[in-house]
């Protein structure tokens, strides 16, 4: 008995003791920061983050609290000695250590990684939500941001994305707060933020990004939360908001381009020209936009809008919106007040285009849009009207959204319908003047507003002798007048020539467009041989009337006044 206990225990495989050499450091499975930098500098970056953290906390009166103390109660963070209390019944860990070796691990590892942890378990969120919420990390973060600077990346490179602190950031709230609704992340988001923009001196820079990442894949709905707690993240820019909206356009220069500039750093940093953009870029530019414009009420929006995308203009006190820009006749080349006007239609068109996608918000109808654009003008009305060149290039540059809008407003039945019919004729051919100066081919352009207009028209009269024979007489006379109105105007030089040839060619490329509304006018006769004659010679006799009447189409003081909806030419 006693040689067959010995032989099992000489048979038993000795068991070497684990080296520490044996187990792999956490930075073999994480990535670390390294820093080139003396202690000394750092030392000093460090006092000026406390020094900054004890005095941002004092200027933050009727705004949600900032303090570190009341983190911790949002993240719902139990104390250190709670934190530490079966240490000394459990085997060392990762999950078991002393909150002084967390914070050394954690300001090691870079932010993804520390994100990445925080995803793992429970004690290791609770380790990381601790660690977010002391000054160590806030430290962290003003070097990494300062390495980030000094290596250079521009935002076409691949490492950017990966070294961006702003993203990690972004990312790291988003895990620490993966359990929590979404009024409670906005809470811990605006803490963070407004801590972390206390220790960069109050810049706004890369918060975009960083919001980005907390809201990536979320619903519209959870953005605008977010949206108004990234407004507070400097309390000036609220302020700010407030006083601008409430003044006089262009009273508070300064404040309107300090607006302009926090509202642009924080939700609207990427490409806005939607021609070189691709169209998920496009949605997300439409998608903050609106929610920065719904989050004032409708009647400031067109105000809102024009701070954002308004040309400026160079004065004694700085950079100013130029409020009258489009009100004044166009002392500049065409192509440069093409290029202002494009500038600030990119918004409107890109709230179109992510409407059309049928993935975002869906409040901004075709409806809703045209009625920010007429807001638009109301904001510059103080100034004077829009001229005739910005409002028709701005029907030109948009002519399959704002053009298509505009003409089927202005078809409503009315004692002046037939005036209002020949004002939309007119506009038709200065629409068409700008697209055959650009393109060559207007009606590529015009094709789709005019067969909407022509198909309301023909729906409203249920036949095609009516409104939607007199739209397409308008036209034809606004085009004939224009071409008698130059032969009469005409001087004997090149550049007269040269206006009648344009006018000449443009109408050309309209034959067309134009003559498949005719041809339905006379399909139509075919099938109603029983009409009468008598009144068909009156509405001839009417014609003729009317190619008789003229106005100076091509006075270039001319407005267009706007009166419920409507622009009138006078």
């Amino acid at each position: 008995m006693m040689s067959g206990i010995a032989h099992a225990t000489s048979i038993r495989p000795y068991r070497k003791r684990r080296n520490s050499d044996s187990t792999p450091p956490i930075t073999k499975y994480f990535a670390t920061v390294r820093r080139e930098r003396s202690n000394s500098e750092t030392k000093n970056i460090s006092s000026q983050s406390d020094d900054s953290q004890c005095s941002s906390f004092s200027q933050c009166d009727n705004l949600p609290q900032c303090s570190l103390e009341h983190l911790r109660d949002l993240l719902a963070i139990p104390n250190e000695m709670s934190l530490l209390s079966n240490a000394g019944n459990s085997a060392v860990n990762l999950e078991n250590l002393p909150m002084s070796a967390y914070a050394h691990i954690f300001t090691i590892l870079d932010l993804r990684s520390v994100s990445t942890l925080a995803l793992v378990s429970t004690k290791l969120s609770s380790r990381v939500k601790s660690y977010v919420s002391t000054h160590d990390f806030y430290n962290r973060f003003h070097l990494d941001n300062i390495d980030f600077l000094n290596s250079s990346f521009r935002p076409e490179d691949e490492d950017f994305v990966e070294n961006d602190p702003f993203i990690a950031c972004g990312a790291l709230i988003k895990s620490i707060t993966i359990t929590q609704d979404t009024s409670i992340r906005a809470e811990v988001f605006l803490n963070i933020c407004r801590n972390l923009c206390q220790e960069l001196n109050g810049s706004l820079d890369g918060f975009a990004r960083l919001l980005e990442a907390v809201t990536e894949n979320w619903k519209l709905s959870e953005k605008r939360v977010m949206a108004k707690a990234a407004i507070l993240i400097n309390p000036t820019l609220r302020q700010n908001l407030i006083q601008v909206l409430k003044a006089k356009p262009g009273e508070l220069p300064l404040k309107e381009m300090s607006v302009r500039s926090g509202l642009t750093q924080l939700f609207l940093n990427r490409n806005q020209d939607v021609y070189e953009s691709t169209p998920q870029e496009i949605i997300e530019f439409g998608s903050w936009l609106s929610v920065v414009l719904r989050h004032v009420t409708e009647k400031f929006q067109g105000r809102l809008y024009y701070i954002l995308f308004g040309p400026t203009k160079s004065s004694k006190v700085g950079e100013r919106i130029q409020w009258n820009y489009f009100c004044e006749d166009a002392n500049l080349q065409n192509t440069v007040y093409k290029k202002v006007l494009t500038c600030l239609l990119n918004g409107i068109c890109a709230l179109r285009i992510m409407n059309n996608s049928n993935s975002t918000d869906m409040a901004w109808d075709g409806k809703g849009i045209y009625t920010l654009f007429l807001r638009i003008l109301e904001a510059c009305s103080f100034k004077g009207n829009w001229t005739r060149t910005a409002l028709t290039m701005s029907f030109a540059i948009d002519s399959s959204g704002l053009f298509n809008d505009y003409l089927i407003s202005g078809f409503v039945p009315g004692p002046d319908f037939h005036e209002k019919i020949s004002v939309l004729g007119d506009m038709v051919c200065h629409v068409r003047t700008h697209l055959y100066r650009w393109t060559s081919n207007p009606a590529t352009f015009l094709s789709e507003p005019l067969h909407h207009a022509f198909n309301h028209l023909a729906q409203l009269d249920r036949h095609y002798e009516g409104c939607y024979k007199a739209f397409l007489v308008a036209i034809w006379s606004a085009e004939r007048n224009r071409v008698k109105l130059m032969v009469q105007c005409a001087k004997n030089d090149i550049e007269s020539e040269r206006r009648i040839r344009e006018e000449l060619d443009g109408q050309l490329s309209m034959v067309r467009l134009l003559g498949e509304f005719a041809n339905n006018i006379a399909n139509n006769r075919q099938a109603l041989p029983h009409q009468n004659e008598n009144e068909i010679e009156e509405e001839r006799e009417e014609n003729r009337e009317d190619d008789g009447e003229g106005e100076d189409q091509e006075d270039e003081g001319g407005r267009y006044i706007q009166q419920d909806g409507e622009f009138h030419y006078q």
